[in-house]
């Protein structure tokens, strides 16, 4: 019965992917087009961002091993962290720096595998620990806003190096489904990164309900 339940929310989730991606891309353009570099908020973010490239520079050259695990490892933990939203169980994580990583979970066969095995490809991990907190907390403070700009360059820059379709987990996922799936989620994640920048909180909310109701309009239009 799960199995069946679990294909069935698939097919339906790729059968809106148009309307999500049209309803959350308009959320995205609004934001953009209100942004403006005389605005503290956007500055802090984007010198936290542009702060973790010189980051970068240093860590790959003075301790290469130690950027490679940690990668693998925020990888990993971020295939441990979505398989606890379905209720998988972890029993075991292997990280190395060269050799990749691994993550052995048990628990409702297949259900949510797929989400799962793409998660580290299009959820900001480190970026969505700093942005939940801060929601719930009403935590709103220009360094916060840094932070987050550092962590959403170390997701962009990782995922890029991570995204090919010689990857296991590509693989294992299926090319069409990812193709379907990793751009709407990308979007959609890192619009709520930008949602928060622009207006703490109540952006981020308001994020959620655009993009929902623009893609909901949409499909109405189009019936």
């Amino acid at each position: 019965m799960l199995k069946i339940i679990n294909k069935i929310s698939l097919a339906l989730f790729l059968a809106a992917t148009p309307f999500l991606f049209y309803g959350f891309g308009a959320a995205i353009l609004q934001i953009i087009s209100k942004a403006s570099f005389g605005n503290p908020r956007w500055l802090w973010f984007l010198a936290g961002a542009a702060i973790f490239f010189p980051c970068l520079f240093a860590a790959k050259r003075l301790f290469h091993s130690g950027w490679c695990y940690l990668q693998t490892l925020e990888h990993e933990l971020t295939h441990l962290l979505i398989g606890l939203l379905f209720l998988k169980i972890p029993t075991g994580i292997r990280v190395s720096a060269h050799e990749g990583g691994e993550v052995r979970q048990i628990g409702f066969g297949t259900t949510g595998q797929i989400w799962v095995t793409l998660a580290p490809y299009f959820f900001p991990t480190i970026s969505i620990a700093v942005l939940i907190p801060a929601y719930f907390t009403g935590l709103n403070t220009l360094p916060l806003l840094g932070v987050l700009g550092w962590t959403t360059a170390f997701h962009l820059v990782t995922n890029w190096s991570e995204t090919s379709f010689r990857q296991p987990d590509l693989q294992k996922a299926g090319i069409l489904k990812t193709i379907l799936i990793l751009p709407i989620m990308n979007l959609i994640c890192y619009g709520a990164v930008l949602a928060f920048v622009a207006d703490g909180s109540k952006g981020f909310g308001n994020f959620w309900q655009s993009g929902f109701r623009e893609a909901f309009h949409l499909a109405v239009k189009i019936w």
